[in-house]
């Protein structure tokens, strides 16, 4: 039995900020994540890139300098530097990481979450923490409490597809150049010819609009996979959407050296990420909902935790030509209020991470990276000053 001021589980984006911001406030803080490394998406799902990343919170400027500083001595891949760092400010912050870790029980009582039970290689922990937060990404544990949530469309409840990225090598940029998609060039031209090289040799993509974008000394990102119809919140199919994944990469790489000898010689699938990218899952019910009305609006709170400029980044239930678009819809900024951190249902748990409360089309806009390291920075924060009745 051990006891903790904050309990946070879930080490990635949102985790991570909550567990460093918790801890530099003071609380006695335990972060459990069930990989081997700290980031999630930035780091086991090989995405690296902070959308939305400006005017958010202090944390993340600091943290984006130190992987700034870090990447220019050239020593690492972008998702190399950001495990260092993120561990490194745990680390300095007081904060006790458990890795292989996770949760699978809590001890419930008038609306309080007394005790959570982790399993580990070493056996199980049980933890008595004065405050919980939920960073799993799902809201496994706000589910596990019996927090209402919502799930999908509210259409007919289809979610966005999930994604897999993967690092690539041997790409001569002398042959390949025009179907490479550079940063600084216009978004959709190197994709559309990549995508009009594909159709003439007869290589499909669950995507519809692969793309191949350079990451540091010779390495890219390819992007060309998306999954359709499976939950990240089922173990059977997130395993199959996963390994489904990973064949599909596996063949396009070999496709492409194949039929285009003339582009792509030499052509080497590097690596594939260790988490496949779930966009969507549980959306727990909190004290105030995000709404498609409060971003059409530009909605403003005196409780905001930050403030989104993100674009609706709608990929489609459904396989189409492109797999993503806005929807149509045109918005203006607008808050994420704390209480959308909040769940009705118990009173010393916070959501952090996409699992905040927000409709389909709000959570498509402030999923991303920078929103939620701000998310994840305002729970650690409130959650280390009220264990200290502040």
């Amino acid at each position: 039995m051990e006891k903790c001021n904050v309990l946070i589980l879930g080490g990635g984006v949102a985790g991570s900020m909550a567990a460093i911001s918790a801890a530099r406030n003071g609380a006695d803080v335990v972060l459990v994540e069930r990989g081997g490394c700290l980031g999630g998406m930035w780091t086991s799902g090989l995405i690296g890139i902070t959308l939305d990343p400006y005017n958010k919170t202090p944390l993340l400027d600091e943290f984006l300098g130190l992987v700034k500083a870090e990447q220019e001595l050239g020593a690492a891949t972008l998702f190399e530097t950001q495990k260092y760092v993120l561990e490194k400010l745990c680390i300095e912050a007081g904060v006790k990481v458990l890795y292989h870790s996770q949760p699978y029980s809590l001890e419930l009582k008038n609306g309080k979450i007394l005790a959570v039970s982790v399993i580990s290689k070493g056996g199980t922990s049980i933890f008595k923490p004065a405050m919980v937060i939920d960073a799993t990404g799902d809201g496994d544990i706000a589910a596990l409490a019996g927090c209402e949530f919502d799930y999908g469309r509210p259409e007919d409840g289809k979610t966005q597809p999930m994604s897999m990225v993967a690092l690539v090598g041997g790409i001569d940029s002398r042959l390949a150049n025009s179907y490479i998609s550079y940063p600084q060039e216009p978004f959709w031209d190197a994709r559309n010819r990549l995508k009009a090289l594909l159709d003439k040799n007869g290589i499909s993509v669950s995507l519809g609009c692969a793309s191949i974008v350079p990451l540091i000394n010779d390495i890219y990102i390819l992007s060309m996979n998306q999954v359709y119809g499976k939950s990240g919140c089922d173990s059977n199919q997130l395993t199959q959407a996963t390994i489904g994944a990973r064949r599909e990469i596996y063949n396009f790489v070999a496709s492409l050296k194949k039929c285009c000898p003339e582009i792509f010689p030499n052509i080497t699938l590097l690596s594939t990420p260790e988490a496949i990218g779930v966009r969507e899952g549980r959306r727990i019910k909190g004290k105030y909902t995000v709404t498609l009305d409060d971003m059409v609006a530009g909605k403003r709170h005196t409780d905001s935790v930050c403030t989104v400029t993100y674009w609706p980044d709608i990929h489609s239930p459904e396989k189409d030509e492109k797999g993503f678009s806005d929807g149509g819809l045109k918005i203006q900024p607008y808050d994420i209020p704390f209480r959308a951190l909040m769940p009705k249902a118990i009173d010393n748990l916070l959501v952090a991470g996409r699992c905040i409360s927000g409709d389909f089309y709000a959570h498509s806009s402030y999923r991303v990276m920078g929103n939620m390291a701000a998310v994840g920075a305002a729970a650690g924060e409130f959650a280390a000053k009220s264990t200290k009745g502040i």
